[in-house]
This record gives structure tokens, C-alpha cells and sequence, in this order.
């Protein structure tokens, strides 16, 4: 979102009427819910793929992601794949607490 249209929508909702201020925000609301559908189906995916990860290597991905961020694993290809995977993950699960907080607020 550029910062144009975040001055634009700080301005309408700290000067508007209240019926477009309950717009703005039913609106917001809704894109936000959206965007946490839209978290979770990624981390649905990414969590089989670890899966798939854990059991083939008969590991946890949190073992995992603590040994190899402590150097205690190679770096192969399939284990930077793991790791990549794996930190995507703890940031989508983060971005879904952002995004509840935003919608509980």
C-alpha cells in the first residue's frame, strides 16, 4: 500500500463522517480477514511439506531449525529447502498473530 493512500485513508478516518469511518473500517476489516485466509492456506501447504521433510529425516523441523541455525547440520541443498521452508513458516505464523491482533483490536 504506498504511503499516499495510508496519508489519504489517516485523513478520512480522522476527519470523516461516522458513517464513513464505520466504512473504512467494515472494509478494512473484511481485507484483512482475507488476507488471514489467504496466511493459513500457505501455511497449510508449507506445513505438508515439512511433514514430508520431518518424516524423511526422521526430525522435527523445530529440532531442525535449532540445529541447523546452532551449525550443527551440512549445508545441502535439501537442508537450506528445509530451512527456507521452515522460517517462512514462523513468519506466517507471526503475520497470523499481526493480523489477529489488527482484527480483534
Amino acid at each position: 500500500m504506498s504511503i499516499e493512500y495510508m496519508n489519504a485513508l489517516k485523513f478520512q478516518l480522522s476527519h470523516g463522517l461516522d458513517f464513513e469511518k464505520k466504512y473504512i473500517n467494515l472494509t478494512m476489516n473484511k481485507m484483512f480477514k482475507v488476507e488471514l485466509d489467504m496466511v493459513r492456506l500457505e501455511i497449510r501447504q508449507i506445513e505438508s511439506y515439512l511433514a514430508e521433510l520431518e518424516k524423511h529425516h526422521n526430525m522435527s523441523s523445530d529440532i531442525f531449525y535449532d540445529k541447523f541455525n546452532a551449525g550443527e547440520l551440512g549445508d545441502t541443498s535439501n537442508y537450506i529447502k528445509w530451512y527456507a521452508y521452515k522460517d517462512t513458516h514462523n513468519k506466517l505464523l507471526e503475520r497470523v498473530k499481526e493480523i489477529e491482533n489488527i482484527i480483534n483490536a
